[in-house]
């Protein structure tokens, strides 16, 4: 039976994913390829295991190259069968760019949703995806592309999907919010800081600040429980693991009544400021990528709801490995001074320029009738 190739690696992904798997189906074909429990749940039928993909960093990625590589191999193999119509890649550059290159090669049309940020480093990499279509979710992500000749449409944010966003801005819980991240071992070298800042904070009467861990999938969370248990000694009372809900107006609700958040960057710190939730955001990348990226990577800001105003917004960290710990008060004190007026602010500034965009369905649509060469 025909079917369209999918290859998502990592939980964003996986969320935006979950629509257009959704859209396939409704159109007659199957969907095949990787993606997680969102893509799954939708009809996706998994050609590998989900949890070796989401891998980060140079030194993170080098451990699991050969079981990467025999994934590769078989998206491969399959972008190639007469019975594959075409590939939808999101966001996973490392896996998609060469894919994408497959794709033109074989005459496959192709959607890469979520492309490569080339605004922040490597605008030669725009060149790969020429003559494919693009899906990005942001304006001036659109704007970036189309300046390097190639052709960008808009896609409705997912946690937008089309209702009002709900924020409780004057009234909030005592609840910290920690999200570490997608990717197991960033997220465990995140949360091991993490934990030492927030199990520090206290409540006016004294009292430990409760804290909520967010993982993005299940699997996550018994990773997070051994690394609260090296850290903390056990598992404190005030402190729980649970999975991030995933109804995006449930996530909405939750980190709308929490008092703030310490998270890793990525997608969650957009849903966080959009929600009005007072937000820090931090990473610890290995060694490797730390060096890599001083010399590289070129961008003024990395947090999205920063790159997206053009200024600091939300207060931002990024820790050499080797100076982690010695730096802890920061993130503390970062966390001490958010404001929650401040962040309503920044949420109703943020919510007019995500707005807008083309729904997964349509744009599904005008991939199926694509020319693919």
């Amino acid at each position: 039976m025909k079917y369209v190739l999918f290859c998502a690696g990592e939980d964003s992904g996986d969320v935006l994913g979950e629509a257009f798997v959704s859209a396939v189906m409704a159109a007659g074909y199957v969907a095949r390829g990787t993606g997680g429990v969102r893509m799954q749940s939708a009809g996706l039928e998994p050609v590998a295991d989900y949890e070796d993909l989401p891998v980060s960093g140079f030194g993170d990625v080098l451990p699991h190259y050969f079981g990467l590589r025999r994934v590769f191999s078989t998206l491969c193999e399959m972008l190639k069968s007469p019975d594959c119509v075409g590939l939808v890649a999101i966001d996973y550059p490392g896996f998609n760019l060469r894919l994408c290159d497959l794709a033109k090669r074989v005459g496959k049309r192709v959607l890469y949703i979520a492309p490569p940020q080339v605004w922040a480093w490597k605008k030669s990499r725009a060149r790969k995806l020429s003559g494919i279509s693009l899906a990005v979710l942001f304006a001036f992500e659109r704007e970036c592309y189309e300046s390097l000749g190639c052709h960008a449409e808009l896609l409705e944010h997912p946690f937008l999907a089309g209702q009002p966003l709900t924020r409780i801005s004057e009234s909030a819980g005592d609840e910290i919010l920690v999200l570490p991240g997608s990717r197991k071992s960033q997220a465990v070298r995140n949360l091991k800081v993490f934990l030492r800042v927030v199990s520090g904070m206290r409540l006016d009467s004294g009292k430990p600040r409760p804290v909520k861990i967010l993982a993005s999938r299940e699997s996550l969370v018994p990773a997070f429980e051994n690394t609260i248990r090296k850290v903390c000694g056990g598992i404190p009372e005030t402190i729980a693991v649970e999975t991030s809900p995933r109804d995006s107006a449930a996530r909405r609700e939750m980190y709308a009544n929490a008092s703030c958040a310490l998270a890793s960057p990525g997608t969650a710190t957009l849903e966080l400021a959009l929600s009005g939730c007072p937000l820090v955001v931090s990473t610890v990348p290995d060694a490797l990528t730390y060096v890599l990226g001083s010399l590289f990577v070129k961008a003024k800001h990395f947090a999205m709801p920063n790159v997206l105003l053009g200024r600091a917004a939300v207060e931002e960290f990024i820790f050499a490995p080797w100076s982690a710990r010695r730096r802890i008060s920061e993130l503390s004190q970062a966390l001490s001074r958010t404001d929650r007026g401040h962040a309503s602010s920044i949420a109703c500034e943020l919510e007019k320029i995500v707005a807008g965009g083309k729904s997964a369905a349509e744009l599904l649509c005008e991939f199926l009738e694509s020319d693919p060469h």
